[in-house]
């Protein structure tokens, strides 16, 4: 009942606030949340399967979005030139390089059956230079402060601050779960995200509890319950600017580090993030710092990791995909199925799993786990907890 005691604190300060007008003052920000429907990016909502989906828009039908339900919202990442929408179905690159073990899997099928509402945040048109996403996601960036050679030669980032006009994708992404969860009921709110979807999700998530705080949502039902992180890519590349919908300025920050200190505000709001790293050097060694600078900032975003998130290393995957591009790719995967199955009872013997509540999962923050198993075998895993010698 974490949300309900929050909204109670959130109308006491607001009724404290208002009987004491001359003492408190106005501090009401004035934020836009107007939603956008003409853009190459979205959020969009599933009803029977896959192929069946309908963009965010006030007062959905229910067989789209039904506030009585609990709700997974799923973030894609990095998009090469040209690469179409990504699918909520098993990925075929994940259906090859198991050898078919991963299964074909209608993910909305199988969440639906689940009783969840299901929505996918798709902005793979404007996902594709690595070295600029962050600036995308976190911070408000002006497409005319570019010089012409920019412009050209980053057409991709230059033709997503157009798209965007003032405002970042993890902001869009919080307009649209404000104006569609607006009636939502107290029910589990999860984010997943997956590569560069990890740093959008973390973000929202942010960005969400920041606003809740302040009261500016239309529901503070909508404040997710779980974050959770397939092999989520946060680089030592620098973050910086003004933060859509909040009140806070990035100064110059390894977005590693931003990243890192979002958990631990996430974390501080009774949230669990759950971070699942398979592509070594990419992903959980980076969560060492290794691709931060200056040097003295590893151990700082290491600690603030490591302390407020259940952080499983993906051996078993890691082991049996090596390659950098496979095994990130499996991992997606692997986390959207694991937690179908682990919702359907497959996966008791694993501990901590993606299908735990995040009341199930709030004892297993801080610690650092071993996913053990044969590949994507996820009847047979088992999780080996990793404890460092004193």
């Amino acid at each position: 009942m974490r949300k309900i005691v929050s909204i109670l604190i959130c109308l006491a300060l607001v009724v404290g606030c208002t009987a004491a007008f001359t003492s408190c003052g106005d501090t009401t920000r004035e934020v836009d949340m107007s939603l956008r429907s003409d853009t190459l990016y979205g959020l969009y909502w599933y009803g029977k399967d896959a192929t069946d989906s309908m963009r965010s828009q006030e007062n959905m039908p229910t067989e789209y979005y039904d506030p009585s339900k609990p709700t997974v919202i799923y973030s894609h990442g990095w998009k090469m030139s040209n690469e179409e929408k990504e699918k909520m179905t098993t990925l075929a690159k994940t259906v090859s390089k198991t050898g078919g073990a991963s299964g074909e899997i209608d993910y909305v099928v199988e969440f639906k059956a689940l009783g969840y509402n299901v929505a996918f945040w798709d902005w793979h048109a404007y996902a594709q230079l690595l070295p600029y996403l962050q600036n995308e996601i976190w911070v408000v960036k002006d497409a005319e402060a570019l010089s012409e050679r920019e412009k050209t030669k980053y057409k991709n980032y230059y033709d997503a601050l157009v798209a965007l006009d003032g405002r970042s994708f993890a902001g869009e992404l919080v307009r649209s779960l404000n104006a569609v969860m607006k009636e939502a009921e107290d029910k589990e709110v999860v984010f997943i995200g997956h590569s560069f979807g990890g740093q959008m999700v973390t973000a929202a998530a942010y960005t969400i509890y920041k606003l809740a705080d302040e009261g500016l949502l239309s529901n503070n039902n909508i404040v997710p319950d779980r974050v959770t992180l397939a092999d989520p890519y946060m680089t030592g590349a620098e973050v910086f600017g003004q933060m859509d919908l909040l009140d806070e300025t990035i100064e110059e920050t390894p977005t590693a580090l931003k990243a890192a200190e979002a958990f631990e505000y996430i974390n501080s709001k009774g949230a669990v993030i759950d971070l699942y790293g398979a592509m070594k050097t990419m992903t959980y060694d980076a969560y060492k710092g290794m691709f931060a600078a200056p040097k003295e900032l590893q151990s700082v975003i290491e600690q603030k990791i490591k302390e407020n998130t259940v952080y499983v290393v993906q051996t078993a995957l890691t082991d049996a995909y090596s390659t950098v591009g496979d095994v990130h790719v499996v991992s997606r995967d692997y986390v959207l199925t694991s937690y179908i199955e682990g919702k359907k009872g497959n996966m008791d013997g694993c501990v901590p799993r993606t299908s735990m509540t995040a009341d199930e999962m709030r004892q297993y923050v801080g610690r650092e786990f071993s996913l053990i198993g044969n590949g994507f075998d996820i009847a047979g895993a088992s999780m080996q907890e990793i404890v460092e010698n004193p």
